[in-house]
């Protein structure tokens, strides 16, 4: 009972993403228009611009264009490079973490 269950409403949900996936471009839009308006009002950019079209299904190119000053430019590289420091960090720990373990 609960296998045909589950059968039904995977059937079901697969049907109804298809019927919503032209909607996504303006989802998506939406979505990171939503962040960038706080980074906004944050100050963190001057202004900006998205658009997201529709290439064919699920297929899309986003264009967002985004105007920053010098400082605002150096604070987002600053946090940026930050990011990559502690990547690189985390990923050289886990190599060296895999090696010890073969070396054991």
């Amino acid at each position: 009972m609960a296998a045909q269950i589950s059968r039904i409403f995977s059937r079901l949900f697969v049907r109804v993403a298809f019927v919503f996936e032209p909607l996504t471009p303006r989802l998506v839009s939406y979505t990171v228009g939503q962040t960038l308006k706080k980074w906004k009002q944050q100050n963190l950019i001057l202004s900006y611009k998205t658009r997201t079209k529709r290439l064919g299904k699920f297929h899309y190119k986003t264009r967002i264009d985004v105007d920053l000053n010098s400082g605002q430019t150096a604070y987002i590289l600053d946090k940026l490079t930050n990011k990559l420091k502690n990547a690189r960090r985390w990923l050289s720990a886990r190599r060296d973490k895999g090696q010890s373990k073969d070396n054991n």
